[in-house]
């Protein structure tokens, strides 16, 4: 199976991880639309990805402009086949010592707006009676590391909302799935390389790999969570 003439829709699209699906999902056929905050970034991406790839500026955060995003999606193409849930950020600080601001923040990107694009795609999913949504969650959701409580919190939260969603989709033929990586080799490790080299990167292709075995099942066929990581990253036992 591949993703021939398949609608998908990618958050935080223009770098990272969700670049790095979405060049796969378009080697597999896809039509794909990657969303984010900032214009030239995205852009960018499109002239890296190349054909096949369209561009929509949205804060996920935002009701109005995650349901635009999609209105825009239906008139262009009728359909949604699979969303990449993946717009997400962190701050580090004692949890103890992190402003209330920046904590509401961190929830709003990567819980608030995992929700809003989630239930808009599903909105749509169910009317079609298929597709497939998948989460991006993080180790830090089973295993958090210290001065992280936002992003943990918040990736421990995107496992009940996979389930949440995953429960609510399956009388409508639709698969939630979430991926929760290790370390990745995106730029959030600069100036932190010898963390990276001591625990190892998982590059980004093999991210887009996994994504692919999820998103191609036999439709009554989900992988409910997958967990991928370097082999050498203490997450395992206590080292």
């Amino acid at each position: 199976m591949n993703l021939s003439d398949q609608i998908a829709l990618v958050t935080g699209g223009g770098t990272g991880i969700g670049k790095a699906i979405a060049k796969a999902m378009l080697a597999e056929g896809a039509k794909v639309i990657i969303v984010g905050r900032k214009e030239e970034v995205l852009k960018e991406a499109q002239t890296e990805l190349g054909s096949g790839t369209e561009i929509m500026v949205c804060d996920v955060t935002q009701e109005e402009q995650v349901n635009k995003v999609y209105a825009d999606i239906m008139t262009n193409h009728g359909r949604v086949d699979i969303l990449i849930n993946n717009a997400g950020m962190a701050a580090r600080a004692k949890s103890y010592e992190m402003s209330y601001d920046m904590w509401k923040k961190v929830v709003d990107v990567n819980l608030n707006g995992a929700f809003l694009c989630a239930r808009g795609a599903m909105k749509i999913m169910v009317n079609q009676k298929s597709g497939r949504i998948i989460n991006i969650g993080s180790i830090s959701g089973q295993m958090g590391r210290p001065e992280n409580a936002p992003y943990t919190a918040t990736k421990f939260a995107i496992e009940g909302l996979t389930r949440a969603f995953a429960l609510d989709g399956r009388d409508h033929g639709i698969a939630v799935s979430v991926i929760h990586p290790g370390n990745a080799a995106t730029n959030i490790w600069k100036g932190r390389e010898e963390v990276s080299e001591r625990e190892g990167l998982i590059p980004l292709e093999d991210l887009g790999k996994l994504a692919i075995t999820m998103l191609t099942m036999s439709p009554n066929v989900n992988i409910l969570g997958s967990v991928i990581l370097p082999i050498t990253q203490p997450y395992l036992g206590r080292g």
